[in-house]
């Protein structure tokens, strides 16, 4: 079982992206959850082949899993010493329904991926 995140443009073609990162918390009651997904800059912009001095309007980044589709809009970089170092997606899902069908597959996922 793979995950699949997509990065979604404005006027290209969505491109599949590999996270280095993933983190999944959820509330005591399951009513709430956060998927943060980070990205080492170095790798995400080689694989969306963007140069640092071009730019293309990021729309939003999602994945698709046991027919959900969970996507975001709340991205950010993080900059040091005038580069960037880390790029994060944050999904905020405040479902309860989506919330467990995340943490479900999440948890289907470790127990498919156990090192």
């Amino acid at each position: 079982m793979s995950l699949n995140f997509f990065i979604e443009f404005e006027s290209e073609p969505n491109q599949h992206v590999l996270p280095n990162k993933i983190r999944f918390t959820s509330s005591k009651n399951n009513h709430t959850s956060t998927l943060t997904v980070t990205f080492s800059t170095n790798s995400f912009f080689k694989k969306i082949n963007l140069p640092l001095s071009k730019k293309k309007l990021i729309k939003n980044i999602y994945f698709i899993q046991q027919n959900s589709k969970f996507s975001t809009k709340d991205l950010e970089i993080i900059w040091i010493n005038g580069r960037p170092l880390i790029f994060e997606a944050i999904f905020f899902i405040t479902s309860e329904v989506d919330s467990n069908k995340l943490k479900n597959i999440f948890q289907l996922y470790n127990e498919k991926n156990i090192f």
